[in-house]
């Protein structure tokens, strides 16, 4: 028997939740509200449609991950409840998701200053600005998972301070004239509902903390739902202030909501534009943070590199995974754009909630507990099926080459674990 490497448990509720608003929140607030106007006012609607779907998301996870509080979150849950393929598959999918949202997170970012600083149109500019920062992203999670939770709860307090002062500047405007509802047809809404729920995914990357957090079956939970409540109170909240400002010109800016504080005064648009770059980068350093551990959790189990599954001696963190995330991520921010890596992250994250609820009503079925104690509602089943069916019809409405990138990606992760397994694609 060989030992194996353990996390230290240092994360509380507050830092959780804290951590989970941080990855959710980062471009998609300042961004999606221009493309949901199309919608017009079913707008702030849908966006609560996709917080409940992943409302339903979090109710299965929070109860799987009680029963096996472990790191790498959902991914071991999988692993144990539908075998090592489909396990791979969502460990490979949620490290996909999340590398791909920072590296298009983190160049949104750069877009961003750039008007301002015109240098950093130049490649070689931008690409030593995105390693300063993937460097400065490497350095906190490296300090230690209690250090990461502190850093998650100043950068969200600062985040949401100017996103609630723009809901209430706003709300004081009188009413930009709206522009007519367009037909709620499936090529319309479900391009929009696959933004949607990018707009409120990341618990999976919160979880991915599992083995890090103090009393999960009671703190993880707490955490999940705190966060998803709170962000999604904000996301329908500036959705529809920003269509109280722009009205019919909503779906038309780039930058919606420095667009729509223009209306409040000229010291307005700076602070919105500040606090769009502050966004994005805590974002994409709360995944600095997260996506390592599911690095870790993947190698540790042999479908990476057995050296990515080391940790430092003394804080007990995967320092060799966080560096491998930040070289990958600096590699991907500087030749990517943000709308691509947008759509592959969050057709990703999708299918890990398909695998991932199923894995829930498996592990509930066997009665797992292996802490002891776990936390269980009534309403897992149901939310389950909410969650699967929902997905799943927000993936059909993809485009066919979006899709079968989808499904090449999840069979090249069951072959890994295949081979790593020593199994025969037959006997698999």
């Amino acid at each position: 028997m060989t030992e194996r490497p353990e996390l230290r448990r240092d994360i509380g509720a507050l830092g959780i939740a804290a951590l989970t608003i941080n990855i959710i929140m980062g471009s998609g607030l300042f961004v999606i509200p221009a493309a949901m106007g199309v919608l017009g006012g079913w707008a702030p609607g849908a966006i609560a449609v996709c917080a409940l779907v992943m409302g339903a998301v979090t109710l299965c996870f929070a109860e799987a991950s009680s029963r096996l509080p472990r790191a790498g979150g959902i991914y071991g849950v999988v692993r144990t409840a539908l075998g090592p393929a489909a396990g791979a598959v969502v460990g490979g999918m949620i490290w996909l998701s999340a590398t791909l949202a920072a590296s298009g997170i983190l160049a949104a970012a750069i877009d961003q200053i750039t008007p301002f600083l015109p240098w950093l149109g130049h490649a070689v500019g931008r690409t030593a600005v995105i390693v300063a920062v993937c460097a400065f992203f490497m350095w906190i999670p490296m300090r230690g998972a209690r250090q990461s939770a502190l850093a998650s709860e100043v950068t969200t307090a600062i985040k949401i301070g100017p996103l609630v002062l723009f809901i209430v500047l706003v709300a004081m405007l009188p009413a930009a004239p709206a522009a007519p509802t367009a037909p709620l047809e499936v090529q319309v809404v479900g391009p929009l509902l696959i933004l949607g729920i990018y707009l409120c995914a990341g618990v999976e990357s919160g979880i991915v903390m599992n083995g890090e957090v103090r009393d999960p079956v009671r703190t993880l939970p707490l955490g999940l739902f705190g966060a998803l409540l709170a962000y999604s109170a904000l996301a329908v909240a500036i959705q529809m202030a920003a269509g109280h400002a722009l009205g019919g010109t909503l779906a038309a800016s780039k930058a919606p909501l420095v667009d729509a504080a223009r209306r409040v005064g000229t010291w307005f648009p700076p602070v919105m534009a500040a606090a769009a770059v502050v966004s994005m980068l805590g974002s994409a350093a709360g995944l600095a943070s997260a996506t390592p551990r599911m690095i870790f959790a993947l190698s540790r189990d042999g479908l990476m590199p057995g050296a990515l599954a080391r940790l430092h001696p003394v804080r007990r963190t995967p320092n060799t995974a966080i560096v491998g995330h930040a070289v990958l991520v600096a590699l991907l921010a500087s030749s990517g754009e943000f709308k691509p890596l947008t759509i592959a992250a969050s057709l990703a994250s999708m299918a890990v909630y398909v695998l991932g609820c199923a894995a829930a009503l498996v592990l509930r079925r066997r009665g797992v507990a292996e802490a002891g104690r776990v936390t269980e509602w009534r309403l897992t089943p149901v939310a389950a099926a909410v969650a699967i069916v929902a997905n799943l019809a927000i993936i059909l409405s993809a485009s066919w080459p979006a899709i079968a990138a989808l499904v090449v990606s999840a069979l090249v992760f069951a072959a890994v674990a295949m081979v790593r397994s020593g199994r025969s694609p037959r006997a698999a």
